[in-house]
């Protein structure tokens, strides 16, 4: 009996510099750190012609039957273009799982990839090293699918960790930041993240490229800010005090704020408002903007009065364990 096959790679958060990874701005800077949120892949050849993919968290099922007629309609499309670009032509069962709730702004349809492409790969004997996997994600969803995506997501499921990625789209230049026990600790304890609401940013993308191809003087300048940040979070990272990483993200904010109207809502108002009067020192909408989730850095001793207070407030508080890993496979 052929072994069933597992894999697993994890979703990112904090991610500073955000919004320079993407083909319309010249050469980016990201800073982001990859976190234990899982997007799960489990494959059990089915001994049939067919490939089905089944996703147990939406409830959602494909069927390919000729790996050369796939129809692209916006049912888990992604997961077509991996088994397509993959070549897998054997009969198996797909199943996904993720743990980050739907359109939560921290790179989970890439995890999902980078997931599925280790473990088609593992399952077809094909040796792929991380940035491989990570490099072919990527390309499924702009040369498969003609979709826009950055480049950031990718790389942090692959390779996992604490991640600068210097970007001359679609190339990247990432290096892993290496920290010591007691600092991986501090920032499990300090740091919370907070699920919004699930959103889509299509109109505010649109908007904001349109804009810096126009060369709008307040989405330029702030677009280079933003790209400023990575670089000061990659030394503030190893600094002594968490505060100066607070100030950084709060400089980010501000300044992914400007990018478009539609970045804040009343219940991100609501959220950062609550974070600003209860001990926080740095806060960061993940991802886009505009909902998804948030990240907070709490001020030591605050870190239990505040998440106390967003609880009573109905607000979602998510894990946050470190990735160091990256995407893993194993089999039964």
């Amino acid at each position: 009996m052929t072994d069933v096959i597992f894999s697993r790679a994890p979703v990112r958060i904090c991610d500073i510099g955000g919004w320079t990874d993407t083909w319309f701005y010249p050469k980016g800077a990201v800073f982001n750190i990859s976190i234990d949120l899982y997007s799960y892949i489990r494959i059990v050849p089915n001994n049939l012609k067919c490939i089905n993919i089944i996703s147990e968290n939406l409830n959602l099922r494909a069927e390919i039957q000729d790996l050369h007629e796939i129809t692209y309609d916006g049912n888990l499309d992604l997961l077509k273009a991996a088994v397509k670009r993959m070549n897998i032509e054997k009969g198996i069962d797909i199943y996904i799982r993720t743990e980050a709730p739907p359109g939560c702004g921290t790179g989970t349809s890439a995890s999902v990839a980078v997931a599925l492409i280790a473990a088609l790969a593992r399952f077809s004997r094909k040796n792929l090293i991380q940035r491989e996997i990570a490099k072919l994600a990527h390309e499924l969803e702009i040369d498969e699918l003609k979709l826009e995506s950055g480049v950031q997501d990718q790389y942090a499921a692959a390779f996992g960790g604490i991640n600068f990625m210097e970007i001359d789209y679609p190339s990247v230049k990432a290096s892993q930041i290496k920290l010591d026990d007691d600092k991986i600790c501090r920032l499990e304890n300090q740091l919370i993240l907070v699920y919004l609401s699930s959103r889509s940013s299509n109109e505010m993308h649109k908007a904001v490229i349109t804009n810096y191809k126009n060369n709008d003087a307040t989405t330029v300048n702030s677009l280079e800010l933003i790209k400023d940040c990575a670089y000061e979070m990659k030394e503030a990272i190893n600094s002594e005090s968490l505060g100066l990483m607070g100030k950084i993200m709060n400089k980010n904010w501000k300044a992914q704020k400007n990018l478009h109207p539609s970045m804040v809502n009343p219940i991100i108002k609501k959220i950062e408002k609550l974070a600003e009067n209860h001990g926080a020192i740095g806060f960061k909408l993940n991802g886009a903007g505009g909902g998804g989730s948030v990240t907070i850095l709490a001020g030591i001793g605050s870190e239990y009065r505040l998440k106390r207070k967003l609880y009573k407030e109905g607000f979602q508080i998510l894990p946050i364990k470190l990735n160091l890993k990256g995407v893993q496979t194993w089999t039964a």
